[in-house]
């Protein structure tokens, strides 16, 4: 709930330094006393305490953040944006854990937060830079209710109509994907039975593809949602996704594994672009942080639901006395969801200026 609340705050403000800065300042400066808490303290109740600090300040930085896209991207670019921001997100990652991972192993605990707390500051000042052009101006809604809770409840009473399909297509979409990616590992091992070391190594090999498909994917994605619209491009992904989960459900060799991987990496490349673009398009003007806010909750259900097979899988396979009946099922059930994210989405009436 700390992003939409948030966000609906940011949306609302009115300071001389603009409706984003000033939240994105107060979550950097939460960061960065979170950093220096959790690598300084050898207290539990200060790890925990540094830990949700970590979680409030990154949350009051989200919304804002990507509402700068909505507020200050044109509609007509906004899938060449979402493929960027993907992308990058990805590199983050994997500087942020590599650079852990070498500084950790030379046993230098303070390189790392030390770096990263000097790189949030250095683009906050660049943000800062590029927001002192004012942005194309926007009606905004300054109700004066009890409570921001009053608040969020008014302004979900008033969603979008395409707001709800597209959190039904990514929650749908993202729950598949996860439980495929959660349970690939144990499936391995048991439906196809490779000893521990090789289920851990062909995982991973499967893991990367999936990984270099989505990379290589997510940028030609956002160009092509740019040009043909986002609704094409999402019934794709479901059911180029939808295809390889099928193919899991009957792969029994490893080559059909990589085909299979292959398959949904594309639908996941095509998806990431293509969901964020149209999220950013269906939010109303000047309302970005609250509704991209919301729209995060779904991706955490999502995560959440996608995991929710392991019981599933145990019970089947213990009701029926195999290894094998619980994943066939999940699987099955994953390439369902893929296809009625490509149904949802048809409900999405998108809007011209998106195209």
């Amino acid at each position: 709930m700390p992003q939409p609340l948030i966000g609906q705050w940011s949306d609302r403000s009115q300071t001389r330094w603009g409706r984003r800065f000033p939240f994105l300042l107060a979550g950097v400066i939460g960061l960065t006393l979170a950093l220096v808490l959790v690598v300084s303290t050898d207290s539990l109740w200060l790890l925990l305490v540094a830990v949700a600090l970590v979680s409030l300040s990154s949350n009051t930085v989200q919304g804002p953040w990507q509402a700068l896209v909505p507020d200050r991207v044109p509609a007509a670019q906004h899938g060449t944006m979402a493929g960027l921001k993907t992308v990058l997100e990805s590199i983050g990652v994997v500087i942020g854990v590599g650079l852990a991972g070498f500084t950790l192993a030379g046993g230098n605990l303070w390189a790392a937060p030390l770096l990263v707390i000097g790189l949030l500051w250095l683009i906050l000042w660049l943000t800062s830079l590029l927001l002192r052009t004012p942005a194309p101006a926007a009606e905004i809604f300054s109700a004066r209710l009890d409570s921001p809770l009053a608040l969020l409840k008014l302004n979900l009473s008033h969603l979008p109509p395409a707001f709800p399909w597209w959190m039904a297509n990514r929650l749908l979409f993202w729950a598949a994907a996860i439980s495929i990616r959660t349970f690939l590992l144990n499936y391995m091992e048991d439906v196809l039975g490779l000893s521990p070391a090789e289920t851990q190594a062909l995982s991973s090999q499967v893991i990367l593809v999936l990984g270099a498909g989505v990379f290589l994917l997510v940028l030609p994605a956002g160009a092509i949602a740019d040009r043909v619209g986002r609704r094409p491009l999402l019934v794709i992904a479901g059911l180029l996704a939808a295809v390889g989960a099928v193919l899991f459900i009957f792969a029994r060799d490893v080559n059909l594994l990589f085909v299979a991987g292959g398959f949904i990496a594309a639908g996941a490349g095509i998806f990431a672009s293509a969901s964020w673009a149209l999220a950013t398009d269906i939010v109303p003007q000047g309302e970005g942080a609250l509704y991209l806010g919301l729209a995060n909750i779904a991706t955490v259900v999502g995560s959440i639901a996608g995991r929710l097979g392991g019981p599933l899988i145990d019970g089947l396979n213990s009701l029926t006395a195999t290894t094998t009946v619980g994943y066939l099922v999940v699987f099955g059930l994953a390439a369902l969801f893929f296809v009625g994210s490509s149904v949802v989405v048809l409900k999405i009436q998108e809007r011209k200026e998106g195209n």
